[in-house]
């Protein structure tokens, strides 16, 4: 979460908090705090930008829970488990 980043409360431009509020900034300074990220092959993402699997997609419901496109045929999938952890995979079509 945002405010578990290196950084959070203090203003050093070089921190990762910073760094990460600038990448995001179109969140609001809470939702940043309470918003979860992580990192997969170098770049940055939020949860919130992925879309939930619903019951038409073509990704397994069962073992994803949501994407986020990168391009018209390539994207991002995320398995969100109870323990904090997310497991992620890329697709292409």
């Amino acid at each position: 979460m945002g405010q578990w980043l290196p950084g959070f409360g203090y203003h050093d431009t070089s921190s990762l908090y910073s760094k990460l509020r600038q990448q995001f900034d179109y969140l609001t300074a809470d939702e940043f705090d309470e918003t979860e990220f992580f990192q997969y092959r170098g770049v940055w993402y939020s949860v919130k930008d992925f879309m939930v699997i619903n019951y038409d997609s073509p990704f397994d419901k069962k073992r994803w829970n949501g994407y986020a496109s990168d391009s018209y045929f390539s994207g991002v999938l995320i398995k969100y488990c109870y323990d904090g952890t997310v497991i992620v995979g890329t697709y292409f079509s």
